[in-house]
This record gives C-alpha cells, structure tokens and sequence, in this order.
C-alpha cells in the first residue's frame, strides 16, 4: 500500500512517498513495515531497522527520517499510528479478506460450542467440547482437543491512553490464531489474536492447562507444557520444549529459549536463555534461588 492510499480520514500529512505491507513498532521485524517514530533518541534504532519502510512521525523529526523510508507525519505520532490501524482494521482489506468457513468432515464440535460464521478452519479429527468459542481468523490443526469453555480468537487487551485526558483508544485485533496438529487447551483459557495481521501461534504437541492466559502475538513452539493459571503477556517467542509451572506470569516482548524451565510461580521479567531453569519473583536462575535460600536460613 503507498502512504499516499491511506483513508484520508487518518488525517496525517504525506512528507515523502513510499510503500508498505505491514504495521508494527521498531520492535517487530515483519516485511516493508508501517512504524512510528516519536523521539529523537529512536533515530538510531530506526536507521538500522532491518525491514522498516516508513515512518510515522513528527514534523519536526520527518527531515531526520533516512531518505530511504517513506514519511507520513502527525502531532502525535503515537496516537496517530493505532487510529490508522483501527482505520485499516474497520475501514478497508489492507489485513485481509476474511474466508468461509473450512471445518473437517470428522470434527467433532459439541453443539453448545460457538464457531464464528466464518474466517475458521478446523483440522481433521478435532474435538470441540461444550461452551468453547472460536472466532474469526482462528486456523486448529488436526487432532486438537479444546475443552469446555475455552476462548480462541478472543479480542485482546491493548489500550492507549489519549492526550490530555481525552479518554481511552481501543486497539483492534486485526490477526488471528494458528494452532498446530496435536494442540491440547484445556477448560476456561483464552487465546487472543494477534494485534497487525498474522497470527498468535501455538506450535505442533503443545498442552496448555486450565486456566491460561495466552496474550497477543504470543508464538508458542512445538512440545511445550504450560500448566494451569499461567498468564502469558503479549509478544512472548517461546523455543520447543519449554515447560512453565503452575501460576507463573511471563512479562511482553521476552524469549524463552528451547528447553527453558520455568518453576511454579515464577515472575519473568527478563529473557530466559535455552535450558535454563529459573525460580522466584522476580525469576533468577534455579540455583541461585536455592543459595540464596540456605544462606538466608543460615544467617537466621
């Protein structure tokens, strides 16, 4: 799409032409990316982005933008970016047509489930149990099971803050969910789609317990076990065969490498490396956890 395509209601001012295929902030690395820019001190990170093709931003920093990206410009650029998504989301395709419905002969849905009328696919030999909801742009592979109650697809949590007390803007889930063959969710979790296009993905052999919060563009990788009461923040990359404990919380924007161990309750708050073992809140490594324990108790 070129900048100078966008819904003239998104009111932004064109300062140099370009073209996109995807939003996201400098944070993500998708193709030909739609990012903003609101402080001098991003420059830098904006310069090396390895796929940014425009930019958002403001009058004033628009001449420091390198002459390869595209700039559109706004007040607030900030602000000024999510009401473009909503506008894109609501008012135009730019994410994609929504498809019918493609549900395997031999699925088996329990009648009390709600399957959107359209936007989902359903893989061979996969269970719905009862009061389950799947939304638009949810893709389930073959031979998942999805307990009762469980949300797939639900609209998630993201919310900006106007200027001046103006009030609160509603981001728009404009992605979907993918889970791979063999995922297993169990009662009462919900997984929320992804933010700007493309999906929150749960890879192949995967079992989430009851109970768990799966948050926006999360990617889960193959063989992993996420146990009950886990909240999963936004934009977490998992390797394979992670395990998390029971009542754990996971901060946005982390990566857990493959193999990872996260122990009952921990509170992540940093990257934790590939078969690393962490425990506590905040989470430090396993052994560190447990010396320091022993030395608290000798002290006492």
């Amino acid at each position: 799409m070129k900048l100078s395509q966008l819904p003239a209601s998104a009111g932004l001012d064109l300062a140099r032409e370009g073209v996109f295929e995807n939003l996201g902030s400098l944070t993500n690395d998708m193709p030909a990316l739609l990012t903003y820019l609101t402080a001098e001190r991003f420059l830098t990170e904006l310069e090396v982005h390895p796929t940014a093709a425009c930019v958002l931003t403001t009058p004033d920093l628009a001449g420091r933008v390198p002459d390869r990206l595209g700039v559109v410009t706004a007040a607030d650029p900030r602000i000024a970016f999510f009401q473009l998504h909503n506008r894109l989301a609501l008012e135009t395709s730019f994410y994609g047509a929504i498809e019918p419905n493609e549900i395997a002969d031999d699925a088996v849905i329990d009648p009390t489930a709600w399957i959107a009328s359209k936007g989902v696919r359903i893989g061979r030999r996969t269970r719905i149990e009862a009061r389950v909801s799947v939304f638009e742009r949810t893709v389930i592979g073959d031979d998942c099971v999805i307990r009762s109650g469980v949300n797939v697809g639900v609209a998630g949590f993201e919310f900006k803050r106007l200027p001046g007390g103006a009030g609160i803007l509603y981001v728009e889930h404009a992605g979907g969910v993918r889970l791979g063959d063999r995922v297993e969710i169990q009662g009462n979790s919900n997984v929320q789609p992804a933010i700007f296009g493309g999906y929150t993905e749960i890879g192949d052999d995967s079992k989430i317990d009851a109970l768990v919060h799966v948050g926006h563009n999360d990617k889960v990788g193959r063989r992993c076990l996420i146990a009950a009461g886990t909240t999963l923040s936004g934009n977490v990359l998992f390797g394979d065969d992670v395990w998390i404990g029971p009542g754990c919380v996971i901060s946005s924007g982390l990566r857990l490498g493959a193999g990872a161990h996260l122990t009952i309750g921990s509170v992540v708050t940093k990257d934790v490396g590939p078969g690393q073992r962490v425990t506590g809140n905040f989470a430090i490594p396993h052994e560190r956890f447990i010396a320091n324990l022993k030395r608290t108790a000798a002290e006492s």
